[in-house]
């Protein structure tokens, strides 16, 4: 074997790189012919084979790559407990020739539990590095099957507690009061709860922040799977309860 031969082997590129390449070129050519450019096809003209093959290629891998990410976030916003899913809908939009959008809806297991309870996510995907972020989710949707009961004081005092003690973690030893109101408790399956809150947290002399909180309870092992609050203008923060705390 030459010196030559040995170069053109190792500098050949990987067979993954070869694809995303094949698919970026094939895109950018669909883009073009559908949305005008330098070598725009005539309109009217729909995307080649070669596009069109590599679009449905693009949405195998994104839809694999989204569902996992899902399954992995949503395990770790409830406290590791494994999770299944089931996508109802899922809705791409392009945002750039590499970028995507990616939101939809849900429903999931969580462990073995018998009830399946619905989410909603919204996630970026890369089609260049075939990766998605972290998504936004928002876990125990009732759907048609939700029922409105009555709020539990004892689980908003719970609730309040936890989320004062988020608060004061992130912010350090800053004594923090929080005030819930308009707050609701919806059924979610026989087993959850799912209780959506607004508020005030109020930081002392460093003035006040409207406050949304997310939860979900566990009535059968008596534990919180998810706690989330946002501060208007910042991203939510979450705390998952353990598995098997009560």
């Amino acid at each position: 074997m030459t010196a030559s031969a040995v170069d053109r082997s190792v500098n050949r590129p990987s067979p993954r790189l070869r694809r995303r390449r094949r698919i970026a070129a094939a895109l950018l050519s669909a883009a073009l012919s559908i949305g005008g450019g330098a070598h725009a096809a005539p309109p009217g003209n729909a995307p080649s084979v070669a596009a069109r093959s590599a679009i449905a290629q693009e949405r195998e891998i994104l839809d694999g790559v989204v569902a996992a990410s899902l399954v992995g976030a949503l395990s770790e916003e409830l406290g590791g407990r494994a999770v299944k899913i089931r996508l109802d809908r899922v809705e791409v939009q392009t945002t750039s020739l590499r970028d995507r959008l990616v939101s939809g809806q849900g429903t999931l297991q969580i462990e073995n539990a018998s009830d399946w309870i619905g989410f909603r996510f919204s996630t970026l995907y890369d089609a260049i590095l075939e990766s998605a972020g972290y998504p936004e989710l928002s876990i125990g949707m009732s759907g048609a099957e939700g029922r409105a009961v009555p709020n539990d004081a004892a689980l908003i005092r719970e609730l309040d507690d936890r989320v004062v003690g988020m608060l004061g973690e992130e912010f350090g030893t800053q004594r923090v009061r929080l005030q819930l109101d308009r707050i609701s408790t919806v059924e979610t399956g026989v087993r959850y709860l799912r209780i959506d809150a607004n508020g005030i947290a109020d930081f002392g002399l460093d003035g006040t922040a409207p406050t949304r909180v997310e939860a979900l309870y566990d009535r059968q092992d008596n534990a919180w799977l998810r706690v989330a609050y946002v501060l208007e203008g910042t991203p939510p923060v979450v705390t998952p309860a353990p598995t098997g705390e009560g």
